[in-house]
């Protein structure tokens, strides 16, 4: 009976151990139209190579075209990213960098404008505890 609750706890532990999913990371890849149009591709075929290993969506309209990727994996950054060869179209194959205008981590701008808001919102808050204190008036005769 021991060695059943000892198993039963241990296996319990071991896979409440190991299932926890690591957090994904969500990429902005922006690319330049005029670019695009020189290498005769579009976002959404480019799209199509990416999305077979990660989530991705494109989209497209009358700013940049841009490409939002979801990655499974947290310890992956921009560079690693743009070293991924996508298809440009049937004849052309080159890293991600080579064609993107710029990739930016939105998590990690989303940690650093939280961070800064946070600081703001501490500034102006040690400013108003400054500001209530009573101003000493002198009386007028």
């Amino acid at each position: 009976m021991k060695k059943i609750l000892i198993t039963l706890i241990m296996t319990f532990i071991y896979t409440t151990g190991f299932s926890n999913n690591p957090g994904d990371k969500t990429f902005l890849i922006l690319f330049d139209k005029a670019e695009l149009k020189n290498h005769k591709t579009t976002p959404d075929y480019i799209e199509m190579s990416l999305m077979n290993i990660f989530k991705t969506r494109a989209y497209t309209g009358n700013s940049d075209a841009a490409i939002l990727v979801k990655v499974p994996y947290e310890n992956l950054d921009e560079c690693q990213l743009g070293y991924i060869f996508v298809r440009l179209n049937n004849k052309t194959v080159v890293p991600l960098q080579d064609i993107a205008l710029k990739i930016i981590d939105l998590d990690q701008s989303k940690n650093t404008f939280n961070h800064l808001l946070s600081s703001l919102e501490d500034d102006k808050n040690s400013k108003n505890k400054k500001s209530s204190k009573p101003l000493k008036t002198t009386p007028s005769p």
